[in-house]
C-alpha cells in the first residue's frame, strides 16, 4: 500500500442528490499516491497548520479509481455535526484538506477461484465504486465473479447505478441488483422495491460457502450483516469483510 500523503483539493463540482446526499469532484494540487480501490482519506475542512495538530476530520471511502492521481470523488450523507457542516458549506471552489490513501477493504484480496459478493446500503456504495470505476476502464474484475447488491431509500439515492450499468457491460462477470425502499416498479422494473435482506443474498449466491461477502453501508446494518453470515449461515469470519474504519 502507498505511503499516505497531506494534500489540499479544490472542490470541482458538487452533485446535490437531494437534502442529505451530496457528491463532490475534487482536485488535489499535487500528485498523489497510487489508490487501491476501496481505500478512503481523512477530510477536513478547517485549515490545516503543518506546524500544529490536524483539525477535526472524518473518514470517508474514495468513490473512484483516481486514475490521474489527482481527481477525487467522495459520495457523503448527513450524519452529525461534521458532514452537516460538509453539505451546508462546500460549494465549488472551497478548498478542503486531505491525508491519505488509508485502508484495506480491497477486493483484490479476493483468490481468482472465489465470488465477490458486494453488499452495499446507501453511500456505502462509494467503495464498490472505485472498484467499479477501475473495472469499467480495465475490462476486466480481479475475482472470477462480483455481484452487487446495492440499497437505497429511493431509486434517485442509487447514485452509481449508472457506474454499475457501465462496469456490467465492459465486465461481462460482473452483475449489478438494485433495490429502493420507495420505488416504482412498474416504472422501473431493475429495481426491487424493499430493503437488502442477507438471507435472501445467501440464498441466491452460488457456493455461499466458496463467496467473499464484502459489506459496507450503515454501522447497524453491517454488523446485523456480518452476524447473520457468520452466525447463522456459517461463513466463516475471513470470508466476510467489513468496510469499518470509523
Amino acid at each position: 500500500m502507498a505511503q499516505p500523503v497531506h494534500f489540499t483539493a479544490t472542490v470541482e463540482h458538487v452533485d446535490r442528490h437531494d437534502q442529505d446526499v451530496c457528491s463532490y469532484r475534487m482536485k488535489s494540487d499535487k500528485r498523489l499516491p497510487r489508490f487501491v480501490p476501496g481505500q478512503f482519506i481523512h477530510l477536513a475542512i478547517d485549515p490545516y497548520d503543518p506546524s500544529s495538530f490536524w483539525p477535526t476530520s472524518r473518514a470517508f471511502s474514495v468513490a473512484n479509481s483516481v486514475a490521474d492521481r489527482r481527481t477525487i470523488r467522495l459520495t457523503i450523507s448527513r450524519q452529525g455535526a461534521f458532514t452537516n457542516r460538509i453539505l451546508n458549506e462546500i460549494v465549488p471552489g472551497s478548498v478542503i484538506w486531505g491525508k491519505g490513501p488509508y485502508g484495506e477493504f480491497s477486493l483484490y484480496e479476493t483468490r481468482r477461484d472465489r465470488t465477490a459478493v458486494l453488499i452495499a446500503g446507501g453511500t456505502g456504495v462509494t467503495p464498490f465504486a472505485s472498484y467499479m470505476d477501475a473495472a469499467v476502464a480495465q475490462g476486466a474484475l480481479p475475482a472470477r465473479q462480483a455481484i452487487l447488491h446495492y440499497g437505497a431509500r429511493t431509486a434517485e439515492l442509487l447514485v452509481y447505478r449508472a457506474l454499475a450499468d457501465r462496469c456490467a457491460a465492459a465486465a461481462p462477470d460482473f452483475k449489478a441488483r438494485y433495490y429502493a425502499q420507495h420505488v416504482d416498479s412498474n416504472e422501473d422494473p431493475n429495481i426491487e422495491r424493499g430493503m437488502l435482506d442477507i438471507d435472501r443474498i445467501v440464498s441466491e449466491t452460488p457456493n455461499p460457502s466458496e463467496a467473499v461477502f464484502y459489506i459496507s453501508g450503515p454501522r447497524a446494518m453491517i454488523h446485523a450483516f456480518q452476524e447473520r453470515l457468520t452466525g447463522t449461515h456459517g461463513i466463516p469470519a475471513d470470508q466476510v469483510l467489513v468496510d469499518a474504519w470509523d
